[in-house]
């Protein structure tokens, strides 16, 4: 009985205070609702427009950033290929370089070579005309006539002219001595006697000797090279022998012996030169 008692009393308490507790959150929910008013169905509705616009820009911008990311890893793996292939390109022209500068290192000392050679040659080529030129004045007029235009140029040289130019003038005039010289050279000329020119036959044993004679046999003589040009002495006296050794060089007559005299200095020192 008295347990039941309390505990009636305890219940009856407990009943009170629950409904004071919920009339005071009701008071609390009165007083909230009486400050705060509810939002309005537009607004909801703009915050919600805003919100998924916003949500619409992060995805728009993630996406970007992801297109972009990956362009940019593209144009970082194109770099590092072009930057390859600049370090390529820069070792191979160092290479280059390098090649291009030994080749005109061994350019340059070819070049005073060639330069102290082609100084050479010119000094030695200078002497063999100078020594040249001293026999020019030998040369009889056949022998002239080969090589008129190498004589004219050794007599009057050009200074801009090429070496090989020159060297094959002083080939051309000493071939042309050399054959000269070792063959019996018939030529036809015009001389003067007493006043008149008389046309005749000149008969040259190298550049040592020679005779002449005209087609009358009424002048004839012989001559030898000297120091400014051929002296030519009269010698009636050989006409007969004269004209027998022109007609057999000329092959009107059959080879035959024809004695003709050797002029020494002492002949020719009397007599004239042409």
């Amino acid at each position: 009985m008295m347990f039941s008692s309390f505990y009636a009393r305890g219940y009856t308490l407990r009943v009170p205070l629950v409904l004071a507790t919920a009339s005071l959150l009701l008071v609390a929910e009165v007083g909230i609702s009486q400050e705060i008013p509810p939002p309005k169905a537009s607004e909801v509705q703009q915050k919600l427009e805003q919100w998924v616009k916003t949500r619409q820009l992060i995805s728009r911008e993630s996406s970007d950033w992801a297109e972009g990311k990956i362009t940019m890893l593209q144009l970082n793996e194109a770099r590092k290929l072009e930057i390859a292939q600049l370090q390529e390109f820069t070792k191979a022209a160092n290479h280059r370089i390098t090649e291009i500068d030994t080749k005109r290192n061994l350019a340059k000392t070819e070049t005073a070579e060639l330069t102290s050679w082609r100084s050479t040659l010119e000094g030695q080529i200078s002497a063999q005309e100078s020594q040249l030129a001293k026999l020019i004045p030998r040369f009889p007029l056949p022998l002239r006539d080969k090589v008129e235009e190498s004589i004219l140029r050794l007599e009057s040289p050009d200074p801009q002219s090429p070496l090989q130019n020159r060297t094959r003038d002083i080939l051309l005039i000493l071939q042309a001595y050399l054959d000269f010289q070792n063959t019996l050279t018939l030529s036809s000329e015009v001389r003067e006697f007493e006043g008149t020119k008389h046309q005749v036959d000149v008969l040259y044993l190298g550049m040592s000797q020679a005779w002449y004679s005209d087609s009358s046999g009424s002048h004839s003589g012989y001559g030898r090279p000297g120091a400014n040009g051929w002296v030519w002495t009269n010698e009636p006296a050989i006409a007969e022998h004269v004209r027998a050794a022109v007609e057999i060089q000329s092959r009107r007559k059959a080879p035959a012996y024809v004695e003709l005299p050797i002029g020494t200095k002492s002949n020719t020192a009397g007599g004239t030169s042409k």
